[in-house]
């Protein structure tokens, strides 16, 4: 009795579990603990979208400058290694990017000027031969019905003069908003190039030294994914245009210089790009070579772009990012649902960037120069002290060359 007596029911039944959690199987506490941390996970990506979309003319340039900048690092830090300062590096990739963008559109409009009054005598040509098919043709149509078309048309432009003048007055107010983005992004990149260290190391100051264990593999896993990314896709993207030139050469156009660097370009915008440079292509060759060729010239931009679809996407994109086409497909649509062609543009990098992060975390990454080749990361181990942060390079990150910081 006196050993029973000072006993506490209360005390000897604290560690079991409440009514509630003993009775609930725990298939479903787990389901719920995961649910409510993806609800919150989805409410902050919520949050995030809204204030983008809110400010789409400035989270649209610096997104683009980060591809940039991706694609761009491993010049600046060439240039560094050869005794450059890092603006002066950073300068010269940027207008290396710009010399060649420049350079390709004005390939293009160098060689249509050439050709101008050949393609403008070959399309009143062809369009004089479709009015006369239009009338011997299996349709029949009078002259008389052409003329009466062309009549409701010049009467419909005449009737619209204000609907017209204010699509004018928005696509003015997009081109000058175009080229402030444009502007934006090129310093966004620019800063992003020079100052990418000391911007990292500022975020790195912020985050408590334990979630830099974590944080530093999982981004520099990512930043790793989305530069393998961007080399890819500039890859595709030549060999798109290499493919519709060399076709364009073979059935005699005199434009297939223009053709590769059109395709060139276009191949950076998703989905719609394909259409847009095929559709252009073979209109030049319709106009150029006749209806024939113009066939066999569709003929070939269908088989360049099935080939990208299904050998050079998964052999390099995959290969480079290590992600599968159809999630590729599949980020491709959803982006394109979301936002159209921004989303588009930026749903495979952002995909990219979050597989490499994962990997980044788990303690793996593709390695910058071996392709697939996948590496253990190292384990961060702060120290305190003012050197004790790792070594930064070009592309933000850098594993120190003393491994004291470091376990591996």
């Amino acid at each position: 009795m006196p050993a029973t007596a000072g006993t506490n029911p209360a005390e000897d039944n604290r560690d079991e579990p409440s009514d509630d959690i003993k009775y609930t199987p725990k298939w479903l506490r787990v389901s719920a603990g995961w649910g409510w941390r993806l609800l919150v996970v989805v409410a902050v990506v919520v949050l995030l979208w809204q204030a983008g979309s809110l400010l789409s003319q400035l989270t649209v340039p610096l997104l683009l400058a980060v591809l940039l900048t991706s694609g761009l690092q491993q010049m600046t830090n060439w240039l560094e290694t050869h005794r450059l300062p890092r603006w002066l590096a950073a300068v010269l990739a940027l207008l290396v990017l710009v010399l060649v963008l420049v350079g390709l559109l004005g390939l293009v409009s160098a060689q249509i000027a050439a050709q101008w009054t050949q393609l403008t005598a070959a399309a009143g040509e062809g369009f004089r031969a479709l009015l006369e098919w239009l009338g011997t043709g299996p349709l029949r149509i009078s002259d008389e019905q052409v003329q009466a078309w062309l009549d409701q048309a010049a009467q419909y432009i005449s009737n619209s003069t204000q609907e017209i003048a204010a699509w004018a007055a928005t696509a003015g107010t997009r081109v000058g908003s175009f080229f402030a983005g444009l502007a934006t992004c090129l310093f966004a990149a620019f800063f992003f190039l020079k100052d990418g260290r000391r911007i990292s190391g500022a975020f790195e100051k912020v985050l408590p030294d334990y979630t830099l264990k974590t944080i530093e593999p999982a981004v520099r896993g990512g930043w790793t994914s989305l530069s393998s990314y961007v080399r890819a896709a500039v890859i595709v993207a030549g060999i798109d245009g290499v493919g519709a030139g060399l076709g364009a050469l073979i059935l005699g156009s005199n434009l297939w210089l223009a053709i590769t660097a059109f395709t060139f370009v276009c191949s950076f915008i998703p989905l719609l790009g394909a259409t847009i440079a095929g559709a252009v292509a073979t209109i030049v060759v319709l106009v150029t070579l006749g209806p024939v060729k113009a066939v066999i010239m569709l003929g070939i931009f269908i088989a360049v772009m099935s080939i990208e679809a299904n050998v050079l996407q998964p052999l390099l994109l995959g290969r480079a990012v290590e992600i599968h086409p159809l999630l590729i497909l599949l980020g491709i649509s959803a982006g394109a649902i979301v936002a159209g062609i921004a989303g588009a543009l930026f749903a495979i990098p952002l995909v990219a960037f979050v597989t490499g992060c994962i990997r980044g975390a788990e303690g793996v990454f593709a390695s910058d120069d071996v392709g697939t080749r996948r590496v253990n990361l190292p384990t961060w181990v702060p120290h305190g002290g003012e050197g004790d942060t790792p070594e930064r390079s070009g592309s933000w990150f850098k594993l120190p060359r003393s491994p004291s910081r470091f376990g591996s």
